[in-house]
């Protein structure tokens, strides 16, 4: 037996069929599988456009058994797959989905080479016509597989045409390679066109900006080759004529626990710690035993990719001890190179080790909802999970533990969620959000956190991908960008909930955000002829007069948007303003809702008017860097 490491390339780049044995399984692989490892490939592939790309990605094991008939001049040499077919599969799909995209957008480099990891060349005595494909499934796969290499898209559907479903594949699909693959094109070219995802926030408003063209997709296209084939290792075992392909396998896939990346940081503590004749026993106990807790192996409910809360959490505290960027998926090496950084360890004793992450700790899970060590922490935790950007974590357990006073973490608090949610108010972009954060942290690693560090932060930074918006900046959004969409979800209710809570009075009660709020449109988005233009005026949907589209673009705008509840929205649909009003009146308590009982009708201006009052509530809840002294950036 013979066993190596290999990144894909290597492996796929030989001239030689892997076949897979009649007794295998056929493609099982489903969404459940086919997320994560697209998840890695875009991680790795952002990497490798940022030029941060430090560590390869182990992809798990290949165990391969030579076929009789050994070395012979001028044949293609065979090799048994006894594990690791899925793998490869997902590999070769994964390859043919890139070459489509590649001839969707004229890559003709990028497609002539990934040929070369889908095919063999023939040699003189190769006679099966299966030799040229790299791969041989099992015979309940191979029809439908190798169509799918040989074929363009649009030939591959229309021969399987039954097996789709509106735009896609079903996920219940008999055909796993044919959805693996329909996913994958769709995955790559959304890649191609507007680059990586960085969290959920941004994957709702992605698909609202303008796509790139031509240069930038051919080098996303080639990041992601560079990530399959250069970033991804597997361990190739390669067994020998006495070796039982058998048993190998079935040790290989027993039924045990899968260990997470902090399982194996605990590991390598603790090895370091038994070095140091530490007492062990104690150490675990008081320093490790809270985070065996089942929370801190549940997933992170809003951080991508989907991890174990402890593996977010120490990301998060290697970024905010560092500054750098950590990639999640690299966490264990990524640990090791921060505890032991060039060979020299950074702490005097591992017990100093293990007390920065108890330091962190009671942030993290006051941040996640667990706790309320600190009421500014749990107040930003709540907003961050409103807007789904945990990235921001590392800052915030920056502003925790500085040494400042408490009135100044207050206010970087604020300031940090003020920026996430005036840039959605100027429908600014949330790509860079994650690029951002942690160069905050950084910056907060050299000169300490404090507001004059972030508004300089800021102050050398006016382009549109990082810009702090300034007050005339968000009440122009305000006043004429999409609010609804671009804040969509539980974002634009949390805006309208702070305008309730500035719109109430000091003798009114102090209410928590009741649940089931819906955020109604008061004029509606499907307006009937009972919503008349000024002078009584009745316009259609669909005409063309310029006054339908000046409307149309007010609807989604502040002005037009209220909390009611869930029963009262579907209660007024797209009645009329005279009946809505009533039912306002009548049902709603919010004071976000009084300004209806004086509007004896609602039209554009009045959209506008109304538009204008809760601009000036915003900017006095959502602070900008002017009033602590930053520059005003030009737009």
């Amino acid at each position: 037996m013979d066993a190596d490491d290999h990144p894909v390339e290597t492996i796929l780049a030989e001239a030689r069929r892997f076949m897979v044995p009649l007794y295998q399984r056929k493609y099982q692989w489903g969404d459940e599988r086919l997320v994560p490892f697209w998840e890695d490939v875009e991680a790795k592939a952002s990497e490798v456009l940022e030029g941060e790309s430090k560590f390869q990605h182990y992809m798990g094991a290949l165990i391969l058994a030579p076929i009789g008939e050994g070395a012979q001049i001028g044949v293609t040499p065979r090799v048994q797959v006894v594990d690791g077919q899925q793998r490869l599969t997902t590999f070769q799909l994964f390859l043919v989905a890139l070459r489509e995209v590649a001839r969707q957008h004229e890559c003709l480099d990028i497609i002539s080479y990934v040929q070369d990891y889908i095919f063999n060349p023939l040699k003189s005595k190769d006679s099966d016509p299966l030799t040229r494909f790299k791969l041989t499934p099992t015979p309940s796969d191979r029809e439908v597989f190798h169509d799918i290499l040989d074929l363009d898209y649009w030939k591959v559907r229309g021969k399987y045409g039954r097996y789709y479903w509106g735009t896609g594949v079903p996920k219940n699909t008999p055909l796993r390679a044919l959805r693996a693959y329909d996913e994958f094109k769709k995955r790559i070219s959304r890649f191609c066109q507007y680059g990586p995802v960085i969290n959920e926030y941004e994957n709702d408003i992605e698909a609202a900006e303008e796509a790139d063209t031509g240069e930038a997709i051919e080098l996303r296209l080639e990041a992601l080759l560079k990530a399959l084939l250069n970033r991804m290792k597997l361990v190739v075992i390669t067994l020998g004529e006495d070796d039982d392909a058998q048993v190998i396998f079935e040790t290989l896939n027993s039924k045990g626990e899968p260990l997470l990346a902090m399982d194996l940081v605990r590991n390598n503590i603790f090895y370091r710690a038994e070095k140091q004749t530490a007492q062990i026993e104690e150490l675990y106990k008081e320093l490790w035993d809270p985070f065996d807790a089942a929370w801190w192996r549940e997933a992170a409910p809003f951080a991508r990719p989907k991890r174990p809360r402890i593996d977010h959490f120490l990301s998060h505290v290697l970024t905010a001890e560092t500054g750098e960027k950590i990639s999640m998926r690299e966490l264990y090496a990524e640990y090791r190179a921060f505890a032991v950084p060039k060979g020299r360890p950074r702490f005097p004793n591992v017990e100093d080790e293990l007390r920065l992450l108890e330091r962190h700790a009671p942030t993290y899970e006051t941040l996640e909802g667990r706790k309320s060590s600190n009421e500014t922490i749990a107040w930003l935790g709540r907003k961050l999970a409103a807007w789904q950007v945990t990235t921001a974590y590392p800052v915030a357990l920056q502003i925790a533990v500085a040494n400042v006073d408490g009135g100044e973490k207050d206010v970087l608090a604020r300031l940090i969620y003020s920026y996430i949610v005036r840039r959605a108010m100027c429908g600014l972009t949330a790509k860079n959000l994650n690029r951002v954060f942690q160069a905050i942290a950084q910056r907060f690693v050299e000169s300490g956190p404090s507001v004059s560090t972030l508004v300089e932060f800021f102050d050398e930074r006016p382009g549109n991908s990082t810009r702090f918006p300034s007050d005339q900046e968000v009440r122009s959004g305000l006043l004429s960008k999409p609010l609804y969409q671009n804040a969509p979800d539980a974002r634009n209710k949390d805006i309208l909930w702070e305008l309730e809570l500035a719109s109430r009075s000091k003798l009114a009660e102090k209410i928590e955000m009741p649940d089931g709020l819906w955020t109604e449109h008061v004029m509606p988005v499907s307006w009937t002829d009972e919503w008349p233009f000024p002078g009584g005026v009745i316009l259609e949907r669909s005409s063309p007069d310029p006054r339908v589209a000046v409307r149309n673009e007010l609807l989604h705008t502040i002005g037009n948007l209220t909390l009611i509840s869930g029963s009262l929205n579907i209660s007024s649909g797209n009645k009329s303003y005279s009946k809505k009003k009533e039912k306002f009146e009548e049902h709603s308590g919010l004071f976000l809702n009084k300004w209806f009982n004086k509007a004896g009708f609602w039209d554009e201006n009045s959209i506008r008017m109304r538009s204008q009052k809760l601009a000036d509530d915003a900017l006095k809840i959502w602070l900008g860097i002017e009033k602590y002294g930053g520059k005003i950036h030009q737009t």
